[in-house]
């Protein structure tokens, strides 16, 4: 907990928040997730592995979790997640195609702060999430507002919204599914 405050007080743009996800928050998000099913999962902007934490207790030993964490020393703690079907990645998540191949993912999980980004990179990394789904995969964005819902339903014309009341501070979900 002390490494993501940490974090937050000298990037708070980059990190979105002072505290760290709730494990509610990680439960709402990974609702409609199929854990039973071989699936790979993509997670952008994994801080300290709060969500990571619950995709990997959930998961079946046949599924896959790649993870992106940009700041190294909130990497720092998700890279020692030591698990065969896990891969920690310290980089940009506009990089995500140099990783991963379009069409070969499951769901993308995200906790990237969006309203921090600029409207181009926002509209590039929507479009290199939607690349990489599978036709009918899921993109999952929790955000703290709903300022992003018309870019989210402008890329992905499927579009639920939850809200969990139990976080620091409550937080909207978007699930967005790829047609």
């Amino acid at each position: 907990m002390f490494t993501f405050l940490r974090a937050a007080y000298e990037n708070l743009a980059q990190t979105g928040s002072l505290v760290e996800s709730s494990s509610r928050l990680a439960g709402r998000m990974t609702r409609m997730v199929d854990f039973n099913a071989s699936v790979h999962i993509v997670e952008l902007g994994a801080g300290t592995g709060s969500i990571t934490r619950h995709l990997l207790e959930q998961m079946n030993i046949r599924s896959r979790l790649t993870a992106f964490e940009i700041n190294p020393q909130l990497f720092d703690k998700l890279k020692a997640m030591r698990q065969h079907n896990f891969v920690a990645v310290n980089d940009d998540v506009c990089r995500l195609q140099q990783y991963l191949c379009n069409g070969t993912v499951d769901y993308v999980i995200s906790g990237l702060p969006l309203a921090n980004l600029d409207m181009r990179t926002k509209a590039q990394l929507l479009e290199g999430v939607k690349a990489l789904l599978k036709p009918g995969g899921l993109y999952i964005q929790f955000q703290y507002s709903l300022n992003d819902r018309a870019l989210l339903r402008r890329t992905f014309p499927l579009v639920q919204l939850g809200f969990e009341p139990i976080n620091i501070p409550p937080a909207f979900i978007y699930y967005a599914q790829k047609h």
